[in-house]
């Protein structure tokens, strides 16, 4: 089962904005970002390595 994060995303330096997808991920995947939050838990696949188990 997958959980939904808030992750830090890129910056945008014309606007000087940072973006914080919402992303589901697998226990692996999330190793891989920085996260803020962690949310609820999911069934939907994970969005970076498309698991579904």
């Amino acid at each position: 089962m997958r959980k939904k994060y808030t992750t830090e995303g890129k910056s945008q330096p014309k606007k000087g904005k940072v973006s914080y997808p919402k992303l589901v991920l697998c226990d692996v995947c999330v190793r891989e970002f920085v996260v803020i939050s962690e949310g609820d838990r999911t069934y939907e696949p994970c969005e970076n390595c498309g698991a579904d188990s």
